[in-house]
C-alpha cells in the first residue's frame, strides 16, 4: 500500500518535469508551425507572404525544404507572379 502512495506523488512531478522536453522536440523545422516549410538563405523560415520572393519558384529554387506544406508551391507561384506584375515594362511610360 505505501509503494502505491510514492508513486502517486512521483508522477505528477515526472511530469511537470519532462513536458518542455517532450514539448520542444515535438515542433522542430520550418512549417511545423504553420509556414510553408521553407528556410531561407539567409536561415530563417520563410512566411507565405514572402516565398515568392525569397524563394523564387518552384521553392526549392534557393530555399531548403524542410517539411513543405501543402500550397506552398503554389504560394511561390503566385508570388513569382505578382512580383513580375508590379515590375515596369520595357518602353512603358518614362
Amino acid at each position: 500500500m505505501r509503494v502505491f502512495g510514492k508513486l502517486t506523488y512521483l508522477i505528477p512531478v515526472l511530469t511537470v518535469a519532462l513536458w518542455p522536453i517532450a514539448g520542444a522536440q515535438a515542433c522542430s523545422g520550418c512549417g511545423c508551425r504553420g509556414g510553408p516549410g521553407y528556410r531561407g538563405p539567409n536561415g530563417r523560415c520563410v512566411g507565405w507572404s514572402d516565398i515568392g520572393r525569397t524563394c523564387g519558384d518552384p521553392p526549392s529554387t534557393r530555399c531548403t525544404p524542410e517539411g513543405p506544406n501543402a500550397g506552398a508551391e503554389e504560394a511561390a507561384k503566385l508570388g513569382a507572379k505578382a512580383i513580375e506584375a508590379g515590375k515596369p515594362k520595357p518602353g512603358g511610360p518614362k
